[in-house]
């Protein structure tokens, strides 16, 4: 099972949980990047920004174990996105696996972006989040 490149929906995440797991990657060694595309105008700018340099030398080098958020990333979502098939050739194509991925956005966002064939990261993740189905008959 792959788990290099996980997905959570940003509505079900718990609150707190983006924190706590930073800090148990922290006391195990692991080096924790953050990066919050909502910030920029779009996601070229969001990666090439100066204080984002060392999110994307993250990126770039998997010599050594990382945790790295891609947080509100929606906008990697579109399948017109060139720079989502260029990290996808980055973070899949590794030989070692110490670099690992979490992406949070909304529902349709993730949808796009791992669900449609014709997406970059077309199954190339694994949910952290689950939608569960309401029945009214669970009672």
């Amino acid at each position: 099972m792959n788990f290099l490149i996980m997905s959570a929906d940003s509505y079900l995440l718990k609150d707190g949980f983006i924190e706590e797991t930073s800090e148990v990657a922290r006391k195990v060694g692991v080096d924790v990047q953050y990066l919050d595309f909502s910030l920029y105008d779009n996601p070229v700018e969001a990666l090439t920004s100066l204080e984002n340099m060392s999110f994307l030398h993250a990126i770039e080098d998997g010599t050594r174990p990382r945790l790295l958020w891609f947080y509100n990333c929606d906008c990697l979502a579109p399948l017109s996105c060139s720079l989502t098939y260029s990290l996808r050739s980055l973070l899949t194509t590794r030989a070692t696996n110490n670099v690992q991925c979490v992406f949070i956005a909304k529902k349709e966002a993730l949808e796009l972006m791992f669900n449609n064939h014709s997406a970059a990261f077309y199954h190339s993740n694994f949910s952290i989040t689950q939608q569960v189905p309401f029945s009214p008959d669970s009672n």
